[in-house]
């Protein structure tokens, strides 16, 4: 028998629901190989596009074979006050509600725990004196020194300083760390991580048995858009995912702008998604009148998969910042890679699964200058370079991306967990 897993994601979804889908996907093929998941995860959160109906304390329930169980906490709108309650109370709730929940669910053999905030770290260490079994730390985001880094706190603040301590609680007694981050090792072990509990799992994608991407929407006035258009001539550079702090948008606008200074008006950036960046980028392009940049808003998830498969090019960026060199893995660039696109790469990371594969071009994050001159080094391309280019993302994404692999690598991550006698 393999062992039980509680797996905790206050933002996780499923298909019926809305984002994210990374723990659902591993959920799903867990499942498959033997073991009984149940993610833990809040009644609301900001990425759902259909939130569960919760009446009670919290329900179980399947979803296309995989058991949710929502806590109930409050609704909220925007960062402030009421989005950081929605995070307490779902740490608290499940501390108090934990002797109901395993009297429903059953005790755990492994209880795992992901990072859309640190809070999880709380829950962790309670779990795991509890039951007396091994925990998994998921490591999503590095905090705080995210948010120092996109100056949202300082380095003093004391909100700072509390998830610094979190975090190195959770590096110095977690059984395993994972990491989304292909190269936050180091990082971890000076905070405190033992060289033999760090594992890397990059995000996923869930492809078919015949390795091809499940759920795509073509028709949609979006598609039908950009279909129109190459048809037109135009070629097209997309870009889907969060319009946030850490995106650096603002270069796309000026190298929108000067695409049009020279004479080049035959390419077209469509950005779509929302985030609490992209009033002032669209205000921006609008003052500048740009006709080559156009917004759309969110859309589910098989019409993005739609969307990639009908643009030319796909941009992904994130800013020049030092905390970034640790490799991070956007769930939108495994998306790009799976539907077999050129990839402008714009991070600055020893990690470059982009070009060292040969599957697209890499800029600087900061520059429009070498943005356009990507742009139009993929353009002068012909179509079947550009194919090739995007057949390599897509033999990468199938050996080393999918959620049935990863889902493989967890599972003997989890049976090796509950054999060994070396819990912490």
């Amino acid at each position: 028998m393999y062992p039980d897993i509680w797996l905790i994601n206050h933002y996780s979804g499923n298909l019926e629901h809305g984002m994210e889908y990374r723990h659902f996907f591993l959920a799903r093929h867990l499942v498959k190989l033997g073991h009984k998941v149940t993610i833990i995860s809040a009644s609301f959160h900001h990425l759902y596009t259909k939130p569960p109906s919760v009446e009670d304390s919290f329900l179980l329930k399947e979803v296309d074979g995989v058991q949710f169980l929502w806590i109930k906490v409050p609704r909220y709108e925007g960062n402030g006050v009421a989005r950081l309650w929605n995070t307490v109370a779902f740490t608290a709730r499940l501390v108090f509600f934990s002797n109901r929940i395993t009297r429903l669910i059953g005790r755990p053999g492994i209880v795992m725990g992901s990072t859309p905030h640190p809070f999880i770290v709380m829950n962790l260490m309670h779990l795991k004196r509890k039951f007396k079994v091994p925990v998994i730390f998921e490591v999503r985001d590095l905090w705080p020194l995210m948010l120092v880094e996109l100056g949202s706190i300082s380095a003093r603040h004391p909100l700072s300083k509390l998830f610094g301590w979190l975090e190195r609680i959770a590096y110095r007694n977690s059984d395993l760390v994972i990491s989304l981050w292909h190269s936050a090792d180091q990082y971890m072990f000076a905070q405190g991580l033992e060289k033999d509990r760090f594992a890397y799992l990059p995000n996923g994608i869930e492809l078919s048995d015949n390795g091809e991407v499940e759920s795509v929407t073509l028709e949609h006035p979006l598609n039908d858009e950009i279909r129109s258009l190459r048809k037109q001539g135009y070629f097209i550079v997309g870009y889907a995912g969060s319009h946030g702090l850490a995106n650096p948008l603002e270069c796309i606008v000026q190298a929108c702008i000067r695409l049009r200074e020279h004479g080049i008006d035959d390419v077209l950036f469509y950005l779509v998604g929302e985030g609490p960046d992209k009033a002032r980028i669209v205000e921006m392009a609008e003052q500048h009148e740009l006709q080559n940049l156009r917004f759309y808003e969110y859309v589910n998830k098989d019409v993005i998969m739609g969307f990639y498969q009908e643009i030319d090019v796909a941009y992904m960026g994130l800013k020049d910042l030092p905390l970034f060199k640790y490799g991070p893995t956007p769930n939108k660039l495994m998306d790009y890679l799976a539907s077999a696109k050129p990839v402008i790469y714009g991070i600055n990371s020893s990690f470059d699964p982009v070009t060292g594969i040969g599957a697209g071009v890499k800029v600087k994050p900061d520059s429009p200058e070498e943005l356009v001159t990507a742009v139009l080094e993929l353009k002068s391309k012909s179509v079947l370079e550009r194919k090739k280019m995007g057949q390599a993302g897509l033999l990468y994404a199938r050996e080393e991306l999918n959620f049935k692999s990863l889902a493989t690598k967890l599972h003997k991550l989890c049976t090796q967990l509950t054999t060994s006698d070396a819990r912490c």
